[in-house]
């Protein structure tokens, strides 16, 4: 890292690092004279060098009845990084009042292409939920072979799910009777009431959107969220069982 660079990351603009490298070089001087070796105009050097000043890492001096000014050693820059330090620390009770600790904002993370969809099914193996509430769409299996290893994945590691789907769809004539093993529970409905293009997952304190048509998918990360969607599942489930196909 250049010095230069080194003197923006301590807040120096570029003029004023022109000016404090001038400095260093010259030892004491006139303005004129810094202005002169740092191309900067008189009028900005001056204001510059005072506001060094205050900073204190610039000093000044009488020369007959002039004031010439002088770098402090460069070990003074430390001052910056000690003052600011100790400043955050005062702030820090007013920047923690600030903040927000009980209402965080929802992540939300989107996937597209041919892994979009994986992506999702990923995420609810390495979050190890209790439980998967699913509205389930037939697209499934348009798109996975039978060999997918979710379900036998998802049952490894004792991952419950309830399922919802259409009739006639494949979670109907295959999955349903296997229940017992897939550690499901599987209510059908008929088909005219629900059958959806997309597939939707709850778990933890995420709900998956994946959308088989355009490839793509969306995980939204929020407690509150979760929990408002298991409540609409349980409306959606209660309301399934009054209408289940067996």
């Amino acid at each position: 890292m250049t010095i230069e660079n080194l003197l923006k990351q301590f807040g120096f603009t570029v003029k004023e690092t022109r000016v404090y490298l001038t400095s260093l070089g010259l030892g004491t001087a006139s303005v004129q004279r810094i202005a002169q070796k740092a191309g900067v105009k008189r009028t900005t050097v001056y204001a510059i060098l005072e506001n060094l000043l205050e900073r204190g890492i610039i000093g000044k001096a009488k020369v007959g009845k002039k004031t010439h000014y002088l770098a402090e050693p460069p070990e003074k820059l430390f001052s910056i990084v000690s003052n600011l330090r100790d400043n955050m620390k005062t702030a820090l009770p007013q920047f923690n009042a600030l903040y927000s600790k009980g209402e965080t904002k929802p992540k939300i993370t989107f996937f597209e292409g041919k892994e979009a969809i994986q992506n999702v099914y990923d995420d609810t193996l390495r979050e190890k939920p209790t439980e998967i509430f699913e509205w389930n769409t037939n697209a499934y299996f348009q798109q996975f072979p039978k060999d997918h290893d979710y379900l036998a994945k998802r049952v490894a590691l004792n991952i419950h799910a309830k399922r919802l789907a259409g009739s006639g769809s494949v979670w109907q004539t295959v999955h349903k009777r296997r229940d017992a093993e897939q550690l499901s529970e599987t209510l059908i409905v008929p088909k005219e009431y629900f059958w959806p293009e997309i597939e939707v997952n709850i778990y933890n304190n995420k709900v998956a959107f994946m959308n088989y048509a355009e490839q793509m998918s969306v995980i939204i990360e929020s407690q509150a969220i979760a929990d408002a969607m298991r409540q609409v599942y349980d409306l959606s489930w209660r309301g399934a069982k009054t209408l289940q196909d067996k």
